[in-house]
């Protein structure tokens, strides 16, 4: 079954530890309760996170303060419904600036992207496969059936990939 603690789910939890055992520096910035890695922080206060602050912020502030991850774990809110329901009570609603799924997923990856480096991995999950796009390669995919009418959950595993050589650049 699904569950709002998505690494509680076993076979998801088994993807995530098999990544956290190679991994030296590691940042979850929806952590939740689950202090895995290395930095965690969740908006909400009463979460067992080290940090309770907007994921974006979190993220900055690291880099801020020279921490670059080799694996960071990209699990926001699946939905807007998710979202208002998970954070309501910090008052975030439907129409707070920047709760819509696909705006909150554009500027967290967009802070990951400034703390990474080549060879770094983020496993993103959701109930889309769009990942960290273009740079980045796929080295696994999960898909979690949870039955019924309930969505599958999907796991990524991606790498960084060096920057493109600028063929045009002049030597």
């Amino acid at each position: 079954m699904p569950s709002a603690d998505t690494f509680n789910v076993p076979p998801i939890a088994g993807f995530v530890k098999k990544y956290l055992m190679h991994s030296v520096v590691s940042v979850d910035p929806f952590s939740r309760n689950k202090r895995w890695a290395t930095h965690t922080n969740d908006l909400n206060p009463d979460t067992s996170a080290q940090h309770h602050m907007d994921a974006e912020d979190f993220l900055l502030k690291l880099k801020c303060e020279g921490v670059f991850p080799d694996l960071v774990i990209f699990d926001p809110p699946y939905s807007i419904g998710q979202i208002v329901t998970t954070y309501a009570s910090f008052g975030i609603d439907r129409d707070a600036k920047g709760t819509h799924n696909g705006a909150l997923y554009s500027r967290t990856r967009d802070a990951i992207r400034q703390i990474i480096h080549e060879g770094s991995i983020v496993l993103s999950f959701g109930w889309n496969s769009c990942g960290m796009g273009v740079g980045w390669e796929i080295i696994e995919l999960l898909l979690v059936a949870h039955g019924g009418a309930h969505n599958d959950t999907i796991c990524m595993a991606e790498r960084k990939l060096p920057p493109e050589p600028d063929m045009f650049s002049t030597l």
